[in-house]
């Protein structure tokens, strides 16, 4: 429980708020993805990767008081609390957090729920195998119904998620 805790205060240590729950499920597996060591689990969903650790995760934390859980125009949003911070820095004292990539956390708050999701589509299918070109056109063929250009979504992973990988 520590160490997921941990790693997802992490994340709500550097950007404070996120809205949506499929946002932070891309997030958290993209930083896992670009060698940040997370303890969740990953299946392919609809909506691209899903980690029902992280959601049970996310739920505790919210019951316990450390992220605050609140609903705006039909979208979760989860904030750190300052029992929250208070909670991360006694973890931090005990080794039970992650360094996290703050540039790479900071972008991908700055970015959409819908370009994080191609982005981690893309990023799942190579991950389990695909060549680049084979996974670029079955992520084309999951999402297309969103509005969004694969060739940024890989330029994307390229550069800010592949290029951390140590």
């Amino acid at each position: 429980m520590f160490e997921a805790a941990g790693s997802v205060l992490s994340v709500f240590e550097v950007v404070g708020k996120v809205h949506g729950r499929k946002k932070i499920q891309k997030m958290i597996y993209l930083l896992k993805v670009a060698g940040t060591p997370m303890p969740f689990q990953y299946e392919y969903h609809h909506y691209g990767p899903y980690s029902s650790g992280l959601q049970a995760e996310l739920d505790d934390l919210a019951q316990r008081g450390f992220l605050s859980e609140s609903m705006h125009d039909d979208t979760y949003v989860y904030e750190m609390t300052d029992e929250g911070r208070k909670f991360k820095e006694k973890l931090d004292r005990f080794g039970m957090t992650v360094e996290v990539d703050r540039e790479l956390v900071r972008s991908m708050a700055r970015h959409s729920s819908q370009f994080l999701e191609m982005v981690s589509t893309y990023a799942f299918l190579v991950d389990t195998g695909y060549e680049r070109q084979a996974a670029k056109d079955k992520a084309l063929e999951l999402k297309s119904h969103l509005p969004i250009s694969i060739d940024q979504a890989i330029a994307y992973y390229d550069g800010f998620v592949a290029s951390r990988l140590k």
